[in-house]
C-alpha cells in the first residue's frame, strides 16, 4: 500500500474516531438531560410539587422541563385566554405530536386557564376578538411597529389576548421565521426583523406576564347559578328582555332562558350548557329551537353582571349580544328603557323592564330639568311605563336617572330633532360558504339615528346616538358611481331587515374574470321621520371563506 493511500485511510479512521467521539458525548448529554429533568419530574413528584396541574405534567413534562427557576419551561412563563390554549394544544399535536384523548384535552384548557390564564380586567377589553366579532373593526395600535410589523397579518386581538415574559415576547420573532419564512418575504417593504424587535419590545411593556391585576384574582370565583334579567340586542331583529336560571351541572352549569323580541313581540326558549374558566369567562352552547348557538361571556361587577355574545354556529354573522343582572330583591331595578331617547316639546310612555318595579316611584329617579313625570304604571314587578312630559327648552343631553333608591343601568338622552342616520357596521365583510365545508358568514346591517348634539355640527364629541330604527335596506354599487355593477347581481341579497346573505362559494362560469362570487358593493339604509328621508351607507365586501383582513 502506498503511503499515499495509507494517509488517506489513517485520516478516514481518524474522522470516524472523531464523528463517534461526539455522538457519543452528544448522546451522554442528551441522556443527561433526560436523567436530569426525570429527576427533576421526580423530584416535584415526591416534595408534593404540582406544576399548574396534574394533567399538565402527565400531558406536558415530556418535553417542558422543570428549568433552574422551578417553573415549566415555556409554560408557566405565559398567561392566554381558553381559546389560546386550545390554539397551543392543537399546534403540539400538528406539530410535536402531541397524543390526547378529547377528555384530557377539555382538563388541559381548564387547567392552563385556571393557573396561566388572564384577570377579567385583562380579558373584556378583549372579548370582541375571543367572540369571533364579525365585521369588528379595531382602532390601529399606537405603536406604528406593531401595526407595520404585525397587524398586517395579525388582529391586534391576537397579541392583546395573552401575557408573556419579556423573553416569551422575543421568542415570537425566531418562531415565525421558522415556521413561516415567507413572513420575511411578504413584508420586504420594510426591515422586518428590525421593525418585529422594536415592536416585540413594547408588547412585551404593554402586555408583561407579571400583573397586579391577576395577582390580585387568581384563585377567585364568581358564581353564575342563580336567576339573572336578561336584555339583549340583535342587528336585524332589535331589543328583547327575558329570563335566565343558571344551575350547576356535573363540572359546569346548565341554563334555561326565555326570551321576547320587544318589535315583534315574539318569543323564544334555550337551553344550554356553560363551561366556566379562570373562575370568571364563560363559553356557552345553546339550542335556540332548533338552532345551535355559541356563546363567550365574562362575570363583571362582583358577580353580579355577565355581558357577552352569541353566534349561530352555522352562521358566525347571526349574533346577538346579551347582558345578565342577577335577580335581587331589595331595590328597584331598571335593566332596559324603550324608548331611551325622548324629544323635547313632546310627551311620551316609557317602558321600562327590570325587577321590583312596583316599589319604583317617580321620585325614586333624577330625571333631568324639563322633564316631568304624569304616571307611574306598574303591570307587574318586572314591567313599569311612565308617561312623560318634556319641555320645549329642556337641556339635550344623555342623563343618568339612577339614584340611591333605583338603579338604572340605562341613560336617558333627551334631544331636539333627528339630524342624521348611520349605518353600522360602517365596513362589513360578508364570507361566501355552504358548497364545503365553511360555513357563510352573513352581515346584520343596523341603522341608527343621531342628533347633532348641542353645538348643531355633525360629527363632533357631543352627538347623540338615539335608537336602532327599522330602516329598509338596498345594495347599491361601490365605488357609487360605477354604473352597471356586476357584483350586485352575484354576491349575495340584502333583506329589507339589514340581513345580508352572501351567494354560496367556488367558481361562477358566468363570471370569466372575476371567476367567484367575490365582490364590493355599498348597503344602504333609508328612514323617514317627520317627513324628511335621511340615508346610511356603508362599505360591504364578500370575500372568499378564509378571507384575512383587519377586520374581523
Amino acid at each position: 500500500m502506498s503511503k499515499r493511500r495509507l494517509g488517506i485511510l489513517i485520516s478516514c479512521i481518524a474522522l470516524l474516531l472523531v464523528a463517534l467521539a461526539i455522538f457519543t458525548l452528544v448522546n451522554n448529554k442528551k441522556s443527561i438531560n433526560v436523567m436530569q429533568q426525570a429527576a427533576k419530574q421526580q423530584s416535584a413528584e415526591s416534595t408534593g410539587q404540582i406544576h399548574v396541574s396534574k394533567q399538565v405534567q402527565a400531558s406536558c413534562m415530556s418535553c417542558h422541563a422543570v428549568d433552574n427557576n422551578g417553573k415549566l419551561a415555556r409554560i408557566e412563563y405565559m398567561r392566554k385566554t381558553p381559546e389560546g390554549w386550545s390554539q397551543t394544544i392543537a399546534r403540539m399535536e400538528r406539530i410535536h405530536g402531541l397524543k390526547i384523548t378529547d377528555d384530557e384535552r377539555k382538563i388541559l384548557i381548564k387547567d392552563l386557564s385556571e393557573q396561566r390564564g388572564l384577570a377579567p380586567s385583562e380579558a373584556e377589553p378583549v372579548r370582541y376578538w375571543v367572540e369571533n366579532k364579525p365585521s369588528y373593526t379595531e382602532a390601529d395600535s399606537p405603536n406604528p411597529n406593531v401595526q407595520n410589523g404585525c397587524i398586517a397579518c395579525h388582529a391586534g386581538g391576537r397579541f392583546m389576548a395573552q401575557r408573556r415574559t419579556e423573553e416569551e415576547w422575543k421568542n415570537l420573532k425566531d418562531f415565525h421565521l421558522v415556521m413561516f419564512p415567507s413572513t420575511y418575504l411578504n413584508n420586504r417593504h420594510l426591515d422586518w426583523p428590525k421593525v418585529a424587535d422594536a415592536a416585540l419590545d413594547y408588547l412585551a411593556t404593554q402586555y408583561p406576564e407579571k400583573t397586579a391585576a391577576w395577582d390580585e384574582w387568581k384563585g377567585k370565583h364568581y358564581e353564575a347559578q342563580g336567576k339573572w334579567k336578561v336584555v339583549g340586542y340583535r342587528g336585524t331583529q332589535g331589543f328583547y328582555v327575558g329570563d335566565s336560571e343558571i344551575q350547576k351541572a356535573g363540572d359546569g352549569y346548565s341554563e334555561n332562558k326565555s326570551i321576547r323580541y320587544m318589535n315583534a313581540g315574539n318569543s323564544e326558549t334555550l337551553t344550554g350548557k356553560i363551561q366556566m374558566y379562570s373562575g370568571y369567562t364563560l363559553r356557552t352552547q345553546y339550542d335556540q329551537q332548533g338552532k345551535k348557538l355559541q356563546g363567550v361571556f365574562n362575570i363583571l361587577e362582583n358577580g353580579n353582571e355577565i355581558k357577552g355574545g352569541w353566534a349561530e354556529t352555522k352562521d358566525a354573522g347571526i349574533t346577538g349580544e346579551e347582558t345578565y343582572y342577577k335577580v335581587q330583591t331589595e331595590k328597584p331595578e331598571v335593566v332596559h328603557m324603550e324608548p331611551a331617547a325622548i324629544q323635547q316639546g313632546k310627551t311620551s310612555e316609557l317602558t321600562l323592564y327590570g325587577m321590583n318595579l312596583k316599589k319604583l316611584t317617580a321620585q325614586s329617579m333624577k330625571f333631568p330639568e324639563g322633564v316631568t313625570v304624569k304616571s307611574v304604571a306598574a303591570s307587574s314587578n318586572d314591567i313599569v311605563k311612565l308617561t312623560v312630559t318634556v319641555d320645549k327648552n329642556a337641556p339635550i343631553g344623555s342623563f343618568s336617572i339612577a339614584s340611591d333608591k333605583a338603579n338604572v343601568h340605562e341613560n336617558l338622552t333627551v334631544y331636539d330633532r333627528v339630524d342624521y342616520l348611520k349605518a353600522t357596521p360602517s365596513y362589513a365583510v360578508a364570507r361566501m360558504g355552504g358548497a364545503g365545508p365553511m360555513h357563510k358568514v352573513s352581515t346584520q346591517f343596523t341603522a341608527y339615528t343621531y342628533s347633532n348634539g348641542k353645538d348643531g355640527k355633525k360629527g363632533t364629541a357631543d352627538d347623540l346616538k338615539l335608537m336602532a330604527v327599522p330602516a329598509k335596506w338596498t345594495l347599491g354599487p361601490y365605488p357609487e358611481e360605477i354604473k352597471n355593477d356586476e357584483d350586485l347581481k352575484y354576491i349575495g341579497k340584502i333583506a329589507e331587515n339589514g340581513l345580508f346573505t352572501p351567494s354560496i362559494e367556488g367558481v361562477n362560469k358566468e363570471r370569466p374574470y372575476t371567476a367567484e362570487n367575490v365582490g364590493s358593493v355599498t348597503a344602504i339604509a333609508s328612514y323617514t321621520w317627520n317627513g324628511k328621508t335621511f340615508i346610511g351607507k356603508a362599505h360591504l365586501v364578500t370575500a372568499v371563506p378564509d378571507y384575512s383582513n383587519v377586520v374581523n
